[in-house]
């Protein structure tokens, strides 16, 4: 619904959008017009014919910016006709006519105040991308809170889909002016903020490819860290980095170690005026961003998710867990992980839920304000890897909790790593006595390659754990049933049922498929399947058997319902017995002085001749060498008495020597890769030792970068060189040659010298069309650089007349060259001008080719935009043929608001000619429609126009 105030507004520009055309159409009654309301008759009250009410349309779209359907010249009876499709037009619903006086105009919703906002249920239609999303939640309710961000107790800042859907515009056209182009990938690398999501969004609007980095934790190691974002940057290949003040300092080290990178940035250097609209022609089979994966097994893949894949998996997630505009998500995870992103951000877009975030730092050093956030928000949903649960085990005291209320909480999502029933049933016994449900503790299963989700408990309940046969399990691979509490099993817990539309199965090595409860490789088919990794054709065709997909973990299944075993890449072979490092992990973490969630296990020494060998790293604080032996011992004690495996190795290293991905998982192989070239403990480097040695390794490339560069400016200052050189003769001999035809061709010579110099190869498709051209006809081009009217000038067969703007009149020493050169002006800025200057220069005109820009002017971002009707007009009153025509390089030659030519081609393509099918408005319209679509088509641009 429109701001009561905001379409106030558009009713007085309404009026006087209908006063100022009465006044221009019918001057002889200037002092006696009707009085004007909204439900004033156009014919009846107004005494508007069809002429006259063709004119107001025209004066209507250029005060609103909008382009009226044709049908409403006979179907508007009143203004407010005409202003309900202008509103609708321009993304804000009218008011419904029993509530346009409610409240005396005052603002009917209800400001958020800790979660109590009035949240209207309503529909969601089926969208087809993310930014439709947006814009359409921009549209229908723009006050309504997005997302709260918790910086603190006392900090909470609100984002609005309005506010979201205008920082979003800033951000595409800022994108634009840096020489983005459709579909580039743009890299954000920045923490938990309203920033996120204006970069996040920008970037789809700008028709471009978000791809979600994380920033450095920790300063010591920033080598590992742009070395890991490196290897992710090279395989998506952005132009843009978008980042935060302190990584920005860091900026000529990563364009060094990323040749495709043009421009780091922060959000202050990217932001810009709004565009009018998203640049369109993103289709839901689109790539909509990349989601790396962990790299918890090997290097980061570039996930490839479509609009289509993200809306499936949402779709088929909520459907199970019934979510509608009444829940409200409260989420710590980091905006560049699969479930923090997708799970909890995009699926409240998509619902239009509520959504409370907070950055993973914070929950790491309170925790206490995840929960404390679910009671303050009413939050029914949250999601959090298991390692979170302890976390708040661990950390969060009973004194922290005075007070709290949890039982709002429907949904604790426990996924993205290995489910500890321990961890569960303590959390529940924990934090019951605050309300917490056992039944709202739900173990997830998913994944990248799945956008998210892949299995969920169908139905709220307490968590199901099985315990199976220890020595059956490890050695024949059959999960068997063994009685609850049996010390000697084996325990892993439900993922529950594949989500709706998709399934999954247990298959072995070489790919049969395997029966219920026996334990084998986890393949997944459906519509939030990937279609492969990005840029990386082996690994795409490695994750693919036919139509089913391997997830890389293992599992089996059993009524039905997923329980996950472990990695594949993780598993360990001992004496014929499969062995999963979690469970010796786990029992290890448990010890006093030992850091838990910082212990790996892996297998080491593949096919040498000593055979395979077991080896336990665990991180502790402890330097006391005594007591670390007594640890390693109780290390061997513990693998041998309760597990039944003989551990070779035990090392005990110091805090942060285990490596993790960003998302907190370990890196076992990682680990393995440095024990085996003894690097496992890698002293500490200063930051400048680091720095220096990656800058060392990048020189050649910042070289080859720099030269680059300067041949970039050496070619701007030649360019302007060369134009200075021609226009001056030009500008003098068109002053004082005689004959419009002469001075044409001076300045088509002029034009094509310039191409010449500057090395501008300019290029014409369906050439024989151009030299057929009629000496009467219309000609009209998209609009995309100030090199626009060069280009055509040099092509068209001369003479020709150019319609420009006004204002080029008032340029001191362009009007008298202008005027010799038979340009005609028109006034932007006049509502009426399509009309009477149509009628002015059809008049003058007649048996010239003239050349029209129908968008009436450019900006940095692509897309064809509306057309005005000044062109068509003349054709119609003119009956000349309309000559569509195409110009392509000339944005990217020089973008709007840059000096800086670059090299490169010009082409120009000419379409079919197009007669008018009459001398009336209607014919005028279909005129525009039919020339729209054929430059639309040969221009490549993508549709700008306002639906």
């Amino acid at each position: 619904m429109a701001h009561p105030g905001n379409q106030r507004s558009m009713e007085e520009d309404m009026a006087d959008a209908v006063s100022e055309t009465m006044a221009e159409a019918m001057p002889k009654n200037r002092g006696r017009q009707p009085e004007v309301t909204m439900d004033s008759r156009l014919d009846s009250d107004l005494g508007l014919d069809s002429l006259t009410r063709a004119e107001l349309l025209v004066t209507v779209e250029r005060k609103f910016g909008v382009q009226l359907p044709e049908q409403l010249l006979s179907e508007a009876d009143t203004p407010r006709d005409i202003l309900d499709e202008v509103m609708r037009l321009k993304g804000e619903q009218p008011e419904k006519k029993s509530e346009r006086h409610r409240a005396g105009g005052k603002e009917t919703e209800a400001a958020l105040d800790a979660g109590n906002e009035n949240r209207d249920h309503f529909s969601v239609p089926d969208f087809e991308t993310l930014q439709e999303a947006l814009s359409w939640h921009a549209r229908e309710h723009p006050h309504r809170t997005y997302l709260h961000w918790i910086k603190s107790y006392d900090d909470v800042r609100s984002l609005t889909f309005g506010d979201l859907h205008k920082g979003a515009l800033r951000v595409a056209n800022g994108l634009f002016q840096h020489d983005i182009e459709l579909r580039d990938t743009i890299a954000l690398m920045l923490p938990t903020s309203h920033d996120y999501f204006y970069g996040f969004f920008g970037a789809l609007y700008a028709n471009a490819i978000p791809v979600p980095l994380y920033p450095p934790m920790r300063a010591s190691e920033i080598e590992e860290h742009l070395k890991r974002q490196a290897a992710i940057l090279n395989n998506a290949q952005p132009r843009v980095m978008i980042t935060v003040p302190e990584a920005k300092k860091l900026a000529a080290v990563v364009k060094g170690m990323v040749p495709s990178l043009k421009h780091v940035l922060t959000l202050d250097e990217i932001w810009a005026n709004s565009l009018d609209r998203p640049v369109t022609g993103v289709q839901g089979d689109d790539i909509a961003f990349l989601q790396y994966t962990s790299g918890s097994t090997g290097n980061p893949k570039g996930v490839s998710l479509s609009h289509a894949n993200i809306f499936a998996n949402i779709g088929a997630g909520n459907e199970v867990i019934q979510v509608d505009q009444g829940d409200v998500f409260v989420s710590w995870l980091p905006l560049y992980h699969d479930m923090g992103l997708i799970g909890t951000c995009l699926s409240s877009l998509w619902y239009g839920l509520h959504l409370a975030i907070m950055s993973p730092l914070l929950f790491l050093t309170r925790p206490q304000y995840w929960l404390w956030a679910i009671d303050r928000f009413g939050g029914t949903l949250s999601p959090s890897p298991n390692f979170g649960y302890e976390l708040c085990l661990k950390r969060i005291h009973d004194e922290d909790m005075e007070g709290l209320d949890l039982s709002s909480w429907r949904v604790a999502f426990n996924g993205a790593e290995p489910v500890s029933p321990d961890t569960v049933a303590r959390f529940i016994e924990r934090f019951s006595k605050w309300g917490f449900r056992a039944e709202s503790m739900a173990p997830v299963y998913g994944l990248a390659e799945n956008c998210v989700a892949l299995t969920f408990p169908e139905e709220s309940r307490k968590p199901v754990i099985d315990y199976i046969d220890r020595d059956r399990f490890q050695k024949d691979g059959e999960a068997k049933p063994v009685p609850n509490g049996d010390k000697s099993a084996l325990r892993f817990v439900s993922c529950g049922k594949v989500i709706p539309n998709h399934d999954i199965r247990i298959v072995d090595d070489d790919g049969n498929e395997l029966g219920e409860r026996q334990e084998g490789n986890l393949q997944f088919t459906g519509p939030s399947a990937t279609r492969g990794y990005y840029r990386n054709e082996d690994k795409t065709a490695a994750l693919f058997d036919g139509q089913w997909l391997n997830t890389g973990d293992r599992g089996y299944i059993a009524d039905g319902e997923l329980y996950l075993t472990g990695r594949n890449k993780d598993l360990i072979v001992r004496a014929g017995r499969n062995i999963y490092p979690g469970e010796i992990e786990e029992a290890v973490g448990e010890l006093e002085l030992v850091r838990a969630g910082c212990v790996v296990a892996f297998a080491s020494g593949m096919g040498e001749s000593e055979g395979e060998r077991l080896i336990v790293v665990a991180e502790t604080r402890e330097r006391d060498q005594k007591k670390l032996d007594e640890i390693k011992e109780k290390i061997h004690r513990i693998a041998m008495d309760s597990l039944g495996i003989e551990v070779d190795e035990v090392l005990m290293v110091r805090p942060h020597t285990v490596p993790k991905t960003s998302s907190g998982k370990l890196r076992r192989n990682d680990c393995r890769l440095r024990y085996e070239r003894d690097e496992l403990e890698r002293k500490s480097e200063p930051v400048w030792r680091q720095l220096a040695r990656l800058i060392g390794g990048t020189w050649s490339q910042q070289g080859q970068r720099s030269l680059k560069s300067a041949a970039r400016w050496l070619y701007s200052a030649w360019s302007w060189t060369v134009l200075g050189v021609i226009s001056i003769p030009v500008w003098l001999l068109v002053n004082v040659l005689p004959g419009l035809p002469l001075r044409w061709q001076i300045a088509h010579w002029g034009a094509r010298l310039l191409a010449l110099f500057t090395g501008t190869r300019l290029n014409v498709e369906a050439a024989e069309r151009l030299r057929k051209l009629p000496k009467g006809c219309i000609i009209v081009s998209n609009h995309t650089s100030y090199l626009d009217s060069l280009v055509l000038a040099a092509l068209i067969p001369v003479p020709v007349s150019f319609i420009a703007k006004a204002e080029l009149m008032n340029v001191r020493g362009l009007k008298r060259f202008l005027t010799r050169m038979g340009i005609e002006p028109v006034d932007r800025a006049d509502a009426q001008s399509s009309v009477s200057d149509s009628r002015r220069i059809a008049a003058n005109t007649k048996n010239r080719r003239l050349v029209f820009f129908p968008e009436g002017s450019f900006d940095a971002a692509p897309g064809l935009r509306p057309f005005h009707m000044g062109a068509f007009m003349t054709a119609t009153v003119l009956k000349e043929k309309v000559i569509p025509l195409a110009i392509r390089g000339t944005r990217r030659k020089l973008p709007a608001d840059r000096w800086n030519p670059r090299p490169g081609p010009v082409s120009v393509v000419i379409g079919e000619p197009i007669q008018p099918e009459g001398d009336d408005w209607k014919s005028a319209v279909q005129l525009r429609d039919r020339a729209r679509k054929t430059i639309l088509e040969i221009s490549g641009e993508p549709d700008r126009l306002l639906r």
